[in-house]
């Protein structure tokens, strides 16, 4: 069995853990890696935790 692995929709790399945020005021829910979710979160008002997502 193979792992599974999305893609970040911020950076558009995949990888094997995302994180599932709301960072707009649309509340849209998207998949980031650590890194995008780092920055999209920092001073933002409208960022929200949804889960994490693991292969």
């Amino acid at each position: 069995m193979t792992g599974r692995v999305k893609y970040c929709e911020v950076c558009k790399i995949d990888f094997s853990i995302l994180f599932r945020v709301q960072y707009q005021t649309s509340k849209e829910w998207i998949f980031v890696c650590h890194e995008c979710l780092l920055n999209l979160k920092k001073d933002n008002p409208a960022y929200k935790y949804g889960g994490t997502w693991k292969k």
